[in-house]
């Protein structure tokens, strides 16, 4: 009869445990079962149970310890389902070394062991021990006791995806037929899904023709699977075919297709999805809401960007963090300061996105003041050291010509990657420090046993700056080595620095064993036989380049015209400008203007170069006009020349060369007056003319 009473009031506390629980009251749930111990009623093993999962939704892990103890003491962690619940429970709190010892600790592990163990793994990002696990669970002995569960074996098969392991998923996806979980719907999915992050697009689709009676989560895994794998378009068909088909979209979906419509060539798609989503009532949430904006700040459609932050009924770090990233592709650094104040205002806390969008708004205009001032919030947030937000900011000062800060900025970045080594050795490339951007790719040796081809190639442009060939051929011996030398990148810096140093024929091996070419390899080659002064073998290989079906571009055409001016080539340079402006559709920059002018200047045709200087956007650059002097003093026309030097000295009152210029220019024409009235102007100004410099690479003393 007691024990009757004391059976009666442990099931009596169980059922009040287990209906906190399930209303949610997990603080209330455990208090039941401590008030359960202290009336002096012993738990049972179901009442374990239930207590194990309710500690494991609760925040507090030393719960977790202290009832693993209370089971221990009471004898029950022989009990399979206790086991099986000790194991999720110390999953859920992130304790996967505390779950393995009570999985390995039992002494026998039915189906619900093995499952809880591999989803716990899976759960933790722990692929490879996931995978291995179900492979010991197939082969184990108790195998025909054992019932590998759809769960069990979806969560494999991600574990597979996030590997990128295609080998094992197959092997899985094989198990998975076999035991007839082929048919099942989430399975199925998560096989789709695995073979898209694989990469084989083509057994994903196989297996989503195959489901019989698809869901929306199907639909969605492939048209995810397609969009992450560059394959927009069909995206966005199997979109509008699960439409077809009588499937209502959801939040995912608009999510995946708004972000696949981003590599179209304008908006227009992605504004019929927008349609679509205020249609049926989608852009309340919060993560659609946050895809528009940054689908919008990928077009360049600011006031779309602003109008659907605004609209927004909720938003969070991730759509601030939209924003500040549209506003950084245009360069617009003020409104993205302003919207990081509004983010702290509301309480949110920064993270590495929002700093490497702030970061890179500055970089478009070298805004250095306002980004030294976002680096102390990077340091005070400790986010300094993440690798892309450190990689932002070397990249910004050094962008701002600051290679000692962003040398600073690099040494603070937490285990730098190889991208954050081309990103310091390219930052001294672009400023002209080519023997610290080579002392930095020694130290990446040393780290790395192999560097990549942005790394190769950031140095190997800092030594053709540097003009050094010795080091440059060092340089081509480590890339030949490292099996660089044939890629894109490093071909063409190869190209670059050879021609630089005059090497032309060792330029020309370069480029012709290539095996793969682009506009930046071509444009290399072409620079380079203009300006050793090979023009007509520049002009062929134009030729060359437009019949591989190569779409010259403004440096192309940079070359060629430098190559037409050193050549006397008059009629084809007008030709070839022609052509650029109104073929092509290439708008004349600075560069280009300056080869006109050049070539028209050294041919002798003054006033055709003064006319076409004046009807340019351009007119307003002293060194243009600087250009035309030269040309007038050669040519003695000081007509043309005084008006030269009067836009010189007007646009640039401080510059040397125009005073020396047009001095020269009156003396070869005998008028001593007006040079001596120019060189009293430049002595009045207090110009000085800057004494030329130059080096030699000996092989004994290096450079000097």
């Amino acid at each position: 009869m007691l024990s009757e009473m004391l059976e009666t009031n442990v099931v009596r506390w169980t059922s009040k445990i287990t209906g906190n629980a399930r209303r949610g009251l997990i603080d209330q749930a455990l208090a039941c079962f401590l008030q359960m111990r202290h009336a002096g009623i012993e738990p049972n093993a179901i009442t374990y149970s239930v207590t194990i999962s309710v500690c494991a939704k609760s925040a507090r892990s030393s719960l977790a310890t202290s009832l693993h103890c209370l089971i221990l003491k009471k004898g029950f962690s022989n009990q399979l389902f206790v086991s099986s619940g000790l194991i999720s429970m110390y999953s859920k709190h992130d304790c996967i070394k505390e779950a393995r010892l009570v999985f390995d600790g039992m002494p026998e592990r039915d189906d619900a062991a093995w499952n809880s163990m591999i989803a716990g793994y899976s759960q933790r990002g722990l692929n490879e021990e996931a995978c291995g696990l179900l492979c010991s669970m197939i082969n184990s002995r108790e195998n025909c006791k054992l019932l590998v569960k759809d769960f069990t074996l979806a969560t494999v098969l991600k574990a597979c995806g996030g590997l990128g392991c295609s080998r094992i998923g197959k092997c899985v996806h094989g198990y998975a037929v076999k035991i007839g979980f082929d048919s099942d719907l989430f399975v199925s999915a998560s096989t789709i899904h695995m073979y898209c992050k694989c990469g084989i697009l083509d057994l994903a689709r196989r297996v989503f023709d195959q489901i019989e009676n698809k869901d929306i989560v199907a639909w969605n895994t492939m048209i995810t699977g397609y969009a992450q794998n560059c394959c927009e378009e069909e995206a966005i068909e199997l979109f509008y075919q699960m439409e077809l088909e009588g499937f209502k979209p959801n939040d995912t979906t608009f999510c995946c297709v708004l972000n696949a419509s981003t590599s179209m060539s304008d908006s227009a798609v992605g504004r019929c999805f927008h349609a679509k989503v205020l249609k049926l009532g989608c852009s309340m949430d919060v993560f659609v809401a946050t895809a528009l904006v940054d689908m919008y700040s990928k077009f360049y459609d600011i006031e779309d960007v602003e109008r659907g932050f605004g609209e927004m009924s909720k938003r969070n770090l991730v759509s601030f963090n939209a924003l500040i990233t549209g506003y950084s592709l245009r360069g617009k650094y003020e409104q993205a300061l302003r919207v990081y104040s509004q983010l702290q205002s509301e309480g949110m806390e920064p993270d590495s996105f929002t700093f490497v969008g702030l970061f890179s708004a500055f970089s478009v205009y070298g805004t250095v003041v306002e980004g030294a001032q976002v680096h102390v919030h990077a340091i005070k947030f400790g986010l300094d050291s993440d690798i892309s937000v450190g990689n932002s900011i070397v990249n910004l000062y050094s962008k701002c010509g600051l290679s000692d800060s962003a040398l600073e900025a690099f040494e603070s970045i937490n285990g730098p990657n190889s991208v954050c080594w081309a990103g310091i050795i390219s930052g001294f490339a672009q400023n002209g420090e080519g023997e610290k951007a080579l002392v930095q790719f020694c130290e990446m040796h040393k780290l790395f046993d192999k560097t990549d081809e942005f790394s190769s190639s950031s140095v190997i442009k800092a030594v053709s700056s540097w003009v050094v060939v010795e080091q440059g051929r060092h340089l081509h011996a480590y890339v030949m080595k490292s099996g660089l030398d044939c890629t894109i990148y490093v071909g063409s810096a190869l190209i670059d620095m050879y021609s630089k140093c005059g090497m032309v024929e060792d330029a020309w091996k370069v480029f012709s064993v290539m095996p793969e070419k682009n506009a930046v390899s071509w444009n290399s080659m072409i620079t380079g036989y203009a300006q050793n002064g090979f023009c007509k073998e520049a002009l062929l290989l134009f030729q060359e380049m437009t019949s591989s079906g190569i779409l010259p571009t403004a440096v192309t055409f940079v070359g060629i015209l430098f190559a037409c001016s050193h050549a006397g080539l008059v009629e084809e340079g007008r030709n070839f400008y022609n052509l650029m402006v109104n073929y092509y559709g290439i708008p004349a920059s600075m560069e280009h203007c300056t080869c006109i002018v050049d070539l028209l200047g050294r041919a002798g045709y003054l006033e055709e170069a003064e006319a076409f200087l004046l009807n340019s956007s351009f007119s307003k650059e002293p060194g243009i006009w600087g250009s035309l002097l030269s040309a007038c003093g050669i040519h003695k026309n000081s007509d043309v020349g005084s008006r030269a030097a009067q836009h010189c000295l007007f646009l640039d009152p401080h510059g040397s060369s125009s005073y020396t210029n047009l001095s020269n220019m009156y003396a070869s024409k005998e008028l001593w007056s007006e040079a001596s009235r120019i060189r009293a102007l430049m002595k009045e100004m207090g110009v000085e003319k800057e004494p030329g410099c130059s080096w030699i690479e000996t092989l004994r003393f290096g450079v000097q």
